[in-house]
């Protein structure tokens, strides 16, 4: 598969404008600066540029959104939220409980009207749970404890959480690798998000092949801000055309680790990365007939030809903030 990298500039003019839109077409898939205002029509997912750390914020109708994680920055969690025109949260998911994915809750608690704030089962770091619980009841949100097999429909976002399966003690990182990875189809894009979970779980719960088909996306978000600490067969097997990182700029962790870029790209993944690229944006078409609308079983992880032979007509395509240096 051929990756597009488009850049639009107007100096440039219309022969290079004309020229990407020939690519785009010839390569069913593309990362792409913004040529427009904030946000793109039809943004499916924005990744927010919270510095290092994980938020995400997927469309769940006008003014309505899911939040996965949310940054280690109330203001600039609020900021991004802003930006998007979110007016409500239907639901807030909680991969896990390191600072850099929920020190930007009290950023939306109180300030937006939140459904309810979902966490996985593992409650450590015991100090980052009782701040959680602390912001929550303040806010008086529920909070709901949710594992493998849990999902359902919030607005236009379908999801279905893959993991924990078990909760797993004595690893190098517990609330890494106990992270909840959601499979989620927002519109004709289907996307992974998959917290910061290492490698020891990426093998341990997706070691079969039953399992690792449920894994396949348009979209994958890098776990663990590109750490060096990943399964290449669990990259693979995602079958991704986007790779999207979440990750600050100058970290001290070396995210993202060279080796997982060279994994991403052998595996025929277009990269995009919050510390150069800024918000990322995933555009997608609406959701086909019949798969996933409302009133309508949402469709299985990993499994929706239909959506596909859409996304493969009006491809799935990244939108990037500012213009990086690419990766």
């Amino acid at each position: 598969m051929v990756a597009a990298v488009a850049v639009l500039r107007r100096r440039w003019g219309r022969r290079v404008a004309a020229a990407a839109a020939v690519g785009l077409l010839l390569a069913r898939c593309a990362v792409v600066e913004r040529f427009a205002s904030w946000p793109p029509a039809g943004w499916r997912l924005v990744a927010c540029d919270v510095g290092q750390g994980d938020a995400l914020v997927l469309s769940a109708g006008p003014g309505s959104a899911v939040l996965v994680d949310a940054g280690p920055d109330p203001a600039l969690l609020a900021r991004c939220l802003d930006e998007l025109g979110v007016r409500r949260l239907p639901m807030i998911v909680l991969s896990h409980l390191h600072a850099d994915h929920v020190d930007g809750l009290p950023g939306v608690l109180g300030r937006l009207p939140v459904g309810e704030v979902l966490v996985g089962p593992l409650r450590e770091p015991a100090g980052q749970w009782r701040s959680v619980r602390r912001w929550v009841d303040r806010a008086g949100v529920p909070l709901r404890t949710i594992g493998a097999g849990a999902g359902g429909r919030a607005g236009a976002v379908c999801w279905t959480v893959l993991a924990p399966r078990i909760v797993l003690h004595g690893t190098d990182s517990d609330p890494n690798n106990d992270s909840l990875v959601l499979s989620a189809r927002v519109g004709a894009a289907s996307i992974l998000l998959t917290g910061d979970m290492e490698a020891t779980a990426q093998r341990l719960s997706f070691g079969d092949p039953q399992a690792r088909a449920g894994l396949r996306a348009d979209v994958l978000k890098v776990p663990h801000h590109g750490s060096a600490n990943q399964d290449s067969a669990f990259l693979a097997a995602t079958g991704a055309r986007f790779a999207l990182i979440s990750v600050g700029a100058g970290n001290d962790y070396g995210h993202p680790a060279a080796s997982t870029l060279r994994t991403l790209r052998r595996a025929g993944m277009s990269v995009a990365r919050t510390d150069r690229d800024g918000a990322l944006a995933v555009v997608a078409p609406g959701t086909p007939p019949g798969t996933g609308q409302p009133g309508q079983r949402c469709p299985e992880p990993g499994a929706n030809p239909s959506a596909r032979l859409a996304a493969e007509r009006d491809p799935v395509s990244v939108v990037r903030r500012r213009s990086g240096n690419g990766s």
